[in-house]
């Protein structure tokens, strides 16, 4: 089950709950009591990768995208030295 927002559309009340995704898309407020209580549409969650059947290559690690950084960032320390409008 997904936590979805909820906001009142009349008295501006919000709150995050715990529902199924059969849950009605509007229902009573728990402060006003006006049938304006609205299911906001959330940011989701990140997919992991785990179990069998996945291979090490099919996201990155945090530790090589860190290396790429780092590397990408002392070049271009290095051409603005030599380059001072770069």
């Amino acid at each position: 089950m997904p936590t979805y927002s909820f906001e009142c559309s009349k008295c501006g009340y919000k709150l995050e709950q715990f529902v199924p995704i059969s849950y009605p898309k509007t229902t009573e407020c728990p402060q006003c009591h006006k049938k304006t209580f609205i299911r906001c549409i959330g940011t989701g969650s990140g997919i992991i990768f785990k179990g069998k059947g996945f291979y090490e290559t099919d996201y990155k690690q945090k530790g090589d995208w860190v290396k790429e950084n780092d590397g990408m960032n002392k070049e271009r320390e290095k051409r603005s030295k030599i380059d001072p409008e770069f």
